[in-house]
């Protein structure tokens, strides 16, 4: 295999100026920079790649931080992470970091100590929460999925509070009125947007909120299980739930089963994702369609982007979402 000295002694130029010409094109001339390729296209030369990554103080790899790696929700997006990553030739490190701050903590590390250059963070902490007063450009860093209003540093997202609205709109447009509400984990943004758009939607039939018709529980199946169990036997009047998740709606809609229930007859659930899964349940379910794999995909677009210095600051970016209309929601006679 030809060497960095073999290629130097070919175009006739020091073993740096080859080095250069893989790593800072720019600073040779024409001419010198076009004897060196042709030497090393002539003896099958290929640069140390992990060397040049070195000297340029860069590793191509970024963390991507997610609370819960075994959600669907999660995995889908880091399919569309990854598939940007490979195009631009970034590696991943993935952290299952079960929504644990000192683990986020550590994730930041990773790139003050140069082992990554940039994080993605799937999770609701912002950098700002993870370490005080980041100076603007210290760690590069974007942020997916649960953002909160406060950034400054690129983020995309879906509106919450929008698609909540508009699912809680259409079962009330179907004539539902007693609607339980399976909230994810009380403490999240991305909760409390979605309640306020199911509350937004109330309001705009004339309706009151019952919290009492709210349980909180989370963001799984066996969460929207157990959540389900405990308002529906304190409440069997209900005539539809809305559910902040797929797996969490997937997870209520066993309970009911289990509790004698015929859906969508006696209830109607509606999710929120658009997960594979809710297609092959029984009775398939009606959604929010969030764009998972998209949102992976701009937010490597955007780390990309950060990392080449082609934006700076607070990027945004909101991606829309649609409902899929299913068999598990019914019209009210």
């Amino acid at each position: 295999m030809a060497q960095i000295r073999d290629v130097s002694k070919r175009a006739g130029v020091s073993p740096a100026t080859v080095s250069r010409a893989f790593s800072d094109p720019g600073k040779l001339s024409k001419d010198t920079l076009k004897r060196v390729l042709k030497a090393a296209e002539e003896l099958n030369y290929k640069p140390n790649s992990m060397a040049q990554l070195f000297r340029i103080k860069r590793t191509n790899a970024v963390l991507v931080m997610v609370p819960d790696v075994a959600n669907v929700l999660f995995a889908r997006i880091l399919s569309g992470i990854e598939r940007i990553a490979t195009e631009k030739d970034y590696f991943l490190l993935v952290s299952d970091t079960k929504d644990d701050p000192e683990v986020e903590r550590a994730g930041l590390e990773m790139v003050e100590t140069r082992r990554a250059d940039g994080v993605i963070q799937l999770g609701e902490r912002g950098l700002g929460d993870l370490i005080a007063d980041p100076a603007p450009g210290q760690i590069p860093f974007v942020q997916a999925v649960e953002t909160r209003s406060a950034h400054a540093y690129p983020i995309v997202q879906i509106n919450n509070f929008a698609a909540a609205e508009s699912m809680a709109s259409y079962l009330l447009s179907l004539g539902h009125r007693k609607i339980g509400v399976l909230a994810g984990l009380q403490d999240r943004y991305v909760t409390s947007e979605r309640l306020r758009g199911f509350r937004s939607a109330l309001d705009s039939f004339g309706i009151g909120f019952d919290e009492n018709l709210v349980e909180y529980g989370a963001y799984s199946m066996a969460g929207g299980a157990q959540a389900a169990l405990r308002l529906l036997s304190r409440n069997r009047s209900l005539t539809a739930l809305f559910t902040m998740s797929d797996e969490m709606a997937i997870g209520a809609i066993r309970t009911a089963q289990d509790l004698g229930m015929q859906l969508p007859h006696d209830l109607s659930v509606t999710g929120f994702d658009n997960i594979e899964f809710g297609k092959y349940c029984t009775p398939p379910l009606t959604t929010v369609m969030q764009p998972a794999e998209r949102i992976g995909e701009v937010a490597m677009t955007l780390m990309g982007n950060l990392l080449r210095g082609e934006i700076t600051g607070d990027a945004e970016q909101t991606l829309g979402t649609e409902l899929v209309i299913r068999a598990s929601v019914r019209r009210l006679t």
